[in-house]
């Protein structure tokens, strides 16, 4: 009886031993990378946007800038653009100096301002409508227009689809690879996302200021290429 109980427990060791390493390093196996990818039509835009004011003192260039803000967010909301869909990113306040000179390159002094700076970000849907309403904004007094980024709706529901179609990629790939060698596909070992799935955006950046009659900002979205790449491991047989 303690023969069989020594053996035993030499038998659970040595399970125990062989569970804790990873099963991928244990049998035969192969790893393959698939991917899938699509080239989707963005559906919705983010201005990215400024109110610039320069004025002789703090409180002129801070009441000014808070005035044509305000116009700002007023003229969004006739334009049909929710308060969720806008954020202000950024308010800032800060004396600055410029050296004057007369018309022989002389300097005159300096002279000291203050520069009030008012950011904003608005999600615009439908996308056709972005560059109106950016030529709108542009009139009624932004003079820091710093970028437009493009999107699309549903985004998980797309890239669930593509993680399937890069499992099932990946598969094709292992098959081809192990027939080829005489194996056969065997059970899956590991899964693994492989880089990000996050679509890359397209800005388009411009330093504008206003116009006198009504402004269009032209703007093409094109095609924003989203896809899911995978590291899939097989176990291989005979």
């Amino acid at each position: 009886m303690i023969r069989f109980a020594f053996a035993l427990s030499l038998v659970l060791t040595g399970c125990v031993s062989v569970s804790a390493e990873p099963l991928k390093d244990t049998v035969p196996n192969i790893s393959v990378v698939g991917e899938a990818f699509e080239e989707v039509a963005p559906d919705r835009a983010t201005l990215r946007f400024g109110v610039v004011t320069e004025r002789p003192t703090a409180a002129e260039a801070a009441t000014e800038n808070a005035r044509v803000a305000a116009e700002i967010l007023a003229e969004l909301k006739s334009l049909g653009v929710a308060d969720v869909d806008i954020q202000t990113q950024g308010v800032t306040l800060e004396p600055f100096t410029i050296e004057e000179h007369d018309a022989k390159g002389k300097s005159k002094g300096v002279q000291k301002l203050y520069r009030a700076r008012n950011d904003l970000a608005a999600r615009v849907k439908p996308l056709d409508k972005a560059g109106a309403i950016a030529g709108r904004l542009i009139d009624k007094g932004v003079n820091s227009f710093d970028g437009v980024e493009y999107d699309f709706s549903n985004p998980d529901e797309k890239l669930d689809a593509l993680r399937a179609a890069a499992v099932k990629d990946a598969e094709r790939r292992a098959r081809t690879y192990a027939e080829a060698a005489g194996l056969r596909l065997g059970r899956v070992l590991e899964i693994r996302p492989v880089d990000s799935e996050i679509p890359q955006m397209r800005p388009y950046a411009a330093r504008l200021a206003p116009a006198p009659e009504a402004t269009q900002v032209p703007m093409r979205p094109g095609l924003q290429r989203i896809s899911s790449r995978v590291s899939v491991t097989w176990a291989l047989g005979r």
